[in-house]
């Protein structure tokens, strides 16, 4: 490989496709954008199943059978492929990984894993699924250390998490790349400014998992029941959302919509159409390491945004010019940062306006591709 050349990348996995997974659009979409060559090898795992942590919950010989085939499928496709100079692994790819090791016996060449996230904490420590000691927890700090180490540059999406593997799973720092999310860029763009009316409308969308911080955002709207025109419309349903909506039962909040689905292209516009989004709030030790992708496409619609004060958040947002940062788990800061962005409309379009350009600089495809490859001439091509 030289420098100059184009550089080819063989995309490898059962990793998720399609624009509710943005972060292998991001990856795909921003190495095409800075010249390199993509082949797709890619298979499905778990056909008709959109979430794969579930796959941890059905039976152990259901899943070995479903990824025993979809290896085959694999190595088939592999068979087939041309030559390249890297071979990346797709999210989710903590499995894919290790055949992906197995292959670089006969290709010779870097295998480049998007680690994304830790499995461990987020199923573990974030979600509390199952116990710290349990076999499960065994197995998944396994599977974060292990599929790292098989890999020779691991991505994650703050340094924050660079530093969590490195203290957790005892990985050197150097093994990682910290490159931002992205975001599904055909849908998520600029709209033009929403009409002004006596709605002051704050959205938030989630999977109601902890470090969300679901509770936050209705202690604030109970503090905010009598602002005039302030309303609250919360869209998704997961782990936490029975909880959620009993809580908000109790409490009678007269300013408040649930809306359990809604299909990816109205989710978009609706967000397009607040005049705030809101970000995470929890106060789990996950939520200190993340930069969701409601915050990132917060910025790419060019809507203000609020999100939790933390240290991942500041790698990248300053507050009050690309946002406003809330402190974790505070109702009371949070209801005095929506209030702040009724009464001052002129801050809103300028935290628009500015985050805006600050994804337009850091974390469009492009950008995102650029760090890749900026990363694999340094430690690779340049050597």
């Amino acid at each position: 490989m030289a420098g100059t050349q184009r550089i080819k990348i063989l995309y490898f996995g059962a990793y998720s496709r399609g624009e509710e997974y943005a972060r292998n659009l991001a990856l795909i979409g921003g190495l095409q954008k800075v010249g390199a060559e993509i082949e797709e090898c890619h298979t499905e795992l778990w056909p008709g199943f959109q979430d794969k942590m579930g796959a941890a919950k059905r039976g152990l010989l259901a899943n070995l059978i479903a990824l025993v085939r979809a290896y085959l499928r694999l190595l088939n496709l592999y068979r087939k492929a041309g030559d390249f100079d890297f071979m990346f692994v797709g999210y989710i790819g903590q499995f894919d990984v290790f055949l992906a090791r197995f292959l670089k016996v006969f290709h010779r060449k870097p295998v480049i894993f998007d680690a994304f996230y830790s499995l461990y904490d987020t199923m573990i420590k974030d979600r509390g699924l199952y116990p710290e000691r349990s076999l499960m927890a065994k197995m998944l700090r396994f599977l974060d250390r292990w599929s790292v180490k098989c890999s020779d540059l691991a991505l994650l999406d703050t340094h924050e998490h660079i530093k969590y593997f490195s203290a957790e799973f005892g990985l050197e720092p150097e093994r990682f790349l910290s490159v931002p999310l992205g975001v599904d860029q055909a849908n998520f763009f600029p709209r033009p400014e929403p009409k002004e009316d006596e709605v002051f409308e704050v959205v938030n969308y989630s999977s109601y998992i902890p470090l969300h911080g679901l509770e936050v955002i209705l202690q604030a709207a109970d503090l905010l029941r009598h602002e005039p025109g302030i309303h609250f419309t919360l869209i998704g349903k997961g782990q936490l959302y029975p909880e959620m909506r009993a809580r908000a039962e109790r409490l009678s909040l007269p300013n408040i919509s649930f809306i359990e689905w809604m299909p990816h292209k109205e989710l978009v516009e609706k967000a397009a159409a607040a005049d705030v989004l809101l970000g995470i709030f929890g106060k789990t030790e996950k939520a200190s390491r993340v930069i969701p992708y409601k915050a990132y496409e917060a910025l790419a619609l060019a809507r203000p945004l609020i999100t939790g004060d933390s240290p991942a958040a500041r790698e990248l947002l300053v507050d009050g010019k690309h946002c406003l940062l809330s402190p974790m788990g505070d109702a009371k800061e949070l209801a005095g940062k929506i209030q702040m962005l009724k009464n001052d409309p002129a801050l809103g379009k300028s935290i628009a306006r500015q985050g805006r350009e600050l994804f337009a600089q850091r974390c469009a495809w492009e950008s995102i591709g650029a760090a890749i490859l900026e990363k694999l001439n340094e430690k690779f091509i340049g050597n």
